[in-house]
């Protein structure tokens, strides 16, 4: 992997995390607002008002992810496609204009490099529309399961345990405090993957149905959980299941990885490398060429893998995985 493609694919988690964080902390300011005296009319309320902004946030996402992967295929393969607005254009376009729509896309200063004047011929695509009804019922739920309702089932079990009959006494007002303030926690959490929903699923779509797309790979972000580094140390996974099944990356008969099969990481699919968690922002992107795909992070937890594993394997390398993922957080 080049350094100019690793120091994009960096770029990219990083301008969708500001998405994700900006929507987290707005989400946390409003549910000041919420009480547990008043959940139904107070939660109401914050659900229509972090709804409307989380679908704000989703195109601000969609028209990065389209940004990014015009800009990475053509540094990979010498061909895009056209703008996610649909405009029309040339046959071709630059280097340098791509920068230019990603720069602008990302709000961040570009600078000139020595190959901007590049041609990069464009190929025929539709892009992917956004199913909007299913993100917004998904944000929907998402966001009362892990607000709203959260908090009515911890005064609920709050009160039942306590068996408290007056609701000013200090320790049951403590613990409303305590629910309100967890619920806050992971809805806003909830509402930072929400917020991202719509850059991640574009190009999944895309890169589904795009040509030149031959497999996935996790990019992970500057903490990932054990599950998330260990997706990202396996590389590329190809869409046949030859590879796949391999890790995606061939290794001679009698070679060093090819002898440690102990230790192996589980077999990964592609359904793995598009799950997130709440509050992850981890990246799933395409692999356009059958070369050696490893960001130096990737080759960072391969190595770490290999180590924290040796001499183990199933349940008792994956605990001693997490372990030490888990330690180094």
């Amino acid at each position: 992997m080049s350094r100019v493609t690793a120091a994009l694919l960096d770029e990219h988690w990083r301008a969708q995390a500001r998405i994700g964080t900006g929507v987290s902390a707005q989400s946390l300011a409003q549910w000041s607002r919420v009480t547990p005296h008043s959940l139904e009319e107070s939660g109401a309320a914050w659900l229509a008002w972090m709804l409307a902004l989380i679908r704000s946030e989703r195109r601000r996402s969609r028209d990065q992810a389209a940004a990014f992967y015009r800009l990475y295929r053509a540094l990979e393969t010498g061909h895009t496609l056209p703008p996610l607005s649909g405009e029309h254009v040339d046959e071709s376009t630059t280097l340098g204009e791509l920068r230019e729509d990603w720069a602008r896309q990302t709000e961040t200063i570009r600078r000139p490099e020595p190959d901007d004047g590049e041609e990069i011929r464009l190929d025929g695509f539709d892009w992917p529309e956004e199913p909007v009804d299913a993100h917004d019922r998904a944000a929907v739920a998402s966001l009362i399961s892990q607000g709203p309702a959260k908090v009515r089932k911890d005064v609920a079990q709050a009160a039942t345990e306590q068996a408290r009959g007056r609701l000013d006494d200090a320790g049951y007002l403590e613990e409303l405090e305590d629910a309100s303030n967890s619920a806050g926690r992971t809805s806003a959490n909830a509402a930072d993957r929400e917020a991202l929903r719509a850059g991640r699923d574009l190009i999944d779509r895309a890169s589904r149905q795009d040509r030149r797309a031959i497999g996935w790979a996790r990019v992970t972000d500057g903490n990932p959980c054990a599950f998330c580094a260990m997706l990202a140390s396996r590389g590329a996974i190809y869409g046949s299941q030859t590879t796949a099944a391999s890790g995606g990356r061939r290794k001679p008969q009698g070679s060093a990885d090819g002898r440690a099969r102990a230790n192996r990481r589980p077999p990964v699919s592609r359904e793995d490398l598009t799950r997130y968690h709440n509050g992850c922002h981890c990246q799933t992107v395409p692999v356009f060429s059958r070369n050696d795909f490893m960001t130096p992070d990737a080759r960072r937890f391969d190595r770490e893998w290999q180590e924290v594993t040796r001499g183990k394997a199933g349940a008792e390398a994956r605990a001693a995985w997490r372990r030490h993922i888990e330690s180094s957080r």
